[in-house]
């Protein structure tokens, strides 16, 4: 009889182990390590002039982006972001393949940083406070961004 329920037991783990397994395999990112759309380069979605300019540029847009999420307005967020033919969107995903020759880690925490504004401003129901916060990341990464590719700091 106890070797019957040792028996059961060990067959029970077995089994409970394969389905916690398959649930990591099949929640947790395939068991590739959690795999993310910014794993690889972005995908240049203009023609942005990657150049103290440019940063300068950028870094006055998110500005207006904070500015905005400061007043709670979601649709001026999203002017702020995507105006003027989404230069400053742009500029965050043109400026990915040239991060990533300089600073692989840097480039993969602006990718994301992107990506989390990105998809808060598409929510059902946005959130101008995590807004706010995503904006601010998006600008010190793009900050330090424009130091490793040899250029001035942007500043206010």
């Amino acid at each position: 009889m106890r070797r019957d329920i040792a028996l059961f037991l060990v067959l029970v783990a077995i089994i409970g182990g394969g389905v916690v397994a398959a649930v990591i395999f099949l929640w947790g990112g395939g068991g590739g390590g959690g795999s993310s759309v910014c794993d690889r380069p972005l995908l240049p979605q203009g023609e942005s002039e990657i150049t103290q300019t440019g940063f300068q540029t950028g870094d006055a847009g998110l500005t207006g982006v904070i500015d905005a999420a400061r007043t709670g307005n979601v649709q001026a967020v999203n002017d702020a972001f995507y105006a003027n033919n989404s230069e400053i969107h742009n500029f965050t995903y043109d400026v990915d393949q040239r991060l990533r020759e300089e600073d692989e880690k840097l480039a993969k925490e602006l990718c994301e940083a992107v990506i989390e504004l990105e998809e808060e401003l598409l929510d059902a129901q946005p959130s101008t406070d995590v807004i706010l916060v995503d904006a601010w990341r998006v600008r010190f990464l793009l900050r330090d961004a424009a130091e490793a590719l040899g250029y001035e700091r942007p500043v206010e």
